[in-house]
């Protein structure tokens, strides 16, 4: 007390004063340090260095444990480096704070999905449908959902909402036309396939599914030269590969009936420099090119 007292006699300073100096100015401090944590540890997620992501994100829940920001950009730290576990209970965290935080329903979702757990997957994004009806991505899971489970007029149903709610995705129109295609609505699978490579023309998934659509109708000429724009992207695609070695195989076969064995090798030699260890073609130029 006489410590005290002198301390205000000599620099004329009440103590409550200093003592709510220090208390606000700690509180400000505090408040600072964990922006900065969760904006560097935001920034280095962005930038890919996981390790100071996890740094700094660890950091900032610690000091700050209501801070749903942060805990979802842990979430997905940890989910980056096959923490799955951790990455579920964080997003958990988020949604005991705050059930409306659809960033965090969004990613239990994909971690049930992630288990095969499709039931509680599909609570997951129905509760976020409740919250916002406008959801692309929940919309285009519930459609994925009901495509797994062959129930296809649902799938068209939820992904035409995801399309809707986010036209400009790549992925929405490509599930769409893939359940479209499904049901041999082919003129409306052919139409999603197209506006899919609109958005993303180095989309090989939905060119390699156009080559099929025009494969089917005949127009053999057509589908080779989309699985060709394919392999030219990505020399590698096996989608592709098969899909140019089954069209080149089979125009073989039809040459070799008409007796144009000659032309038939010439297509047997095109799968084997796309697929060498294709064995019908080996066989084929074994039996049939002779002499």
């Amino acid at each position: 007390m006489k410590k005290a007292l002198y301390f205000r006699l000599k620099h004329n300073v009440p103590i409550i004063l200093i003592v709510v100096a220090v208390i606000f100015g700690t509180g400000t401090a505090l408040c600072q340090d964990v922006d900065s944590l969760v904006f560097e540890g935001y920034d280095a997620l962005y930038r890919g260095d996981l390790k100071n992501a996890l740094l700094k994100l660890e950091a900032a829940v610690k000091v700050d444990p209501e801070n749903e920001f942060a805990h979802n950009q842990l979430g997905i730290v940890y989910a980056k480096k096959d923490r799955f576990n951790d990455a579920f209970n964080e997003f958990l965290r988020v949604i005991k704070l705050d059930n409306r935080n659809t960033f965090a329903q969004k990613w239990l979702g994909i971690l049930y999905l992630r288990k095969g757990e499709m039931n509680k997957a599909f609570e997951r994004f129905n509760e976020i449908i409740l919250i916002d009806p406008e959801n692309a991505d929940a919309y285009y899971f519930l459609g994925a959902i009901y495509n797994f489970r062959h129930n296809q007029a649902k799938a068209i149903e939820y992904l035409k909402k995801a399309r809707d709610a986010a036209s400009q995705e790549a992925d929405t129109h490509y599930r769409l036309a893939k359940a479209f295609h499904n049901v041999d609505m082919t003129t409306n699978a052919l139409l999603e396939y197209q506006r899919t490579l609109k958005i993303k023309p180095s989309y090989t998934k939905a060119i390699n599914e156009i080559g099929w659509i025009a494969y089917n109708q005949g127009d053999v000429e057509t589908a080779i030269s989309y699985w060709k724009k394919t392999l030219k992207m990505n020399n590698k695609n096996r989608e592709a590969i098969f899909n140019l070695a089954k069209a080149y195989n089979e125009i073989a076969l039809v040459a070799v009936k008409e007796g144009k064995k000659k032309e038939a090798i010439k297509y047997w030699k095109k799968t084997i420099i796309i697929n060498p260890s294709n064995k019908a073609a080996k066989y084929y130029i074994k039996k049939y090119g002779k002499g």
